[in-house]
């Protein structure tokens, strides 16, 4: 989260004039910024606390928001002007101010006007600053909007089908298919029946043929008859 975001949040909670409620102390148009806004790292370390506005002298100077003056006057020989706006409060130097302490300013009410002399910047400009409390914020953030985009997602990529093989769809058995194989089958059993009916009746024959041989010393004498007919 930005300070701008954190700044315009507590706007919003605590009452204070909005982005749509704060202008440039300079201007139209729009002045040009000749140095940023770079926070020390520390309170007490070296840094740009505020912006400078390229301006010249005897120039007029606005209030960039609604508010209460809350000093106006000298300050280590240089005019400074600050208004209190709720939980802000903005600053402007070198100005020689047209308003008292405590007189309430409404939103681009004249506060003053630019003094001469190259006392902070290479050229003649306006130093606009912005707290919050001990904390020094950009106050290019009340008059600038800041468009942040949305990342930018990749569209998922649908999970890929894997490539199975198919089972081959077996051949469909037709009536005619289904005649054949089932009198084949007949065939088969009628078959496997007939030769084990054959074997068991050879079997059961040779049995009874063993049975009926005399015994050794025992004349047959149906198979003598026999054999003398043929004689």
């Amino acid at each position: 989260m930005t300070l701008f975001t954190v700044l315009l949040s507590c706007m919003i909670a605590l009452g204070t004039p909005t982005l749509d409620a704060w202008r440039w102390p300079l201007g139209p148009p729009a002045p040009r910024v000749v140095r940023g806004f770079s926070p020390p790292a520390s309170p007490w370390g070296s840094g740009h606390r505020g912006v400078d506005l390229a301006a010249r002298p005897g120039q007029t100077v606005y209030a960039a928001g609604p508010g209460r003056v809350s000093y106006a006057g000298d300050l280590a020989g240089r005019g400074v002007v600050a208004i209190d706006h709720g939980f802000l409060r903005t600053t402007y130097l070198p100005v020689r101010p047209s308003v008292r302490v405590g007189r309430q300013v409404a939103f681009g009410t004249r506060i003053g006007v630019l003094e001469g002399g190259m006392v902070h910047c290479p050229v003649t400009c306006l130093h606009w600053g912005l707290r919050r409390g001990a904390l020094y914020l950009d106050p290019l953030n009340l008059v600038q909007r800041q468009v942040r985009l949305l990342p930018h997602w990749p569209h998922p990529v649908p999970p890929q089908k894997q490539h199975t093989s198919e089972p081959t769809p077996q051949p469909k058995m037709g009536l005619r298919d289904a005649t054949t194989a089932t009198g084949g089958a007949l065939t088969g059993m009628v078959l496997a029946f007939a030769l084990a009916f054959a074997w068991r009746r050879t079997r059961v024959r040779y049995r009874l043929h063993r049975r009926r041989r005399p015994p050794p010393g025992v004349i047959n004498l149906s198979q003598e008859r026999h054999l003398r007919r043929a004689r």
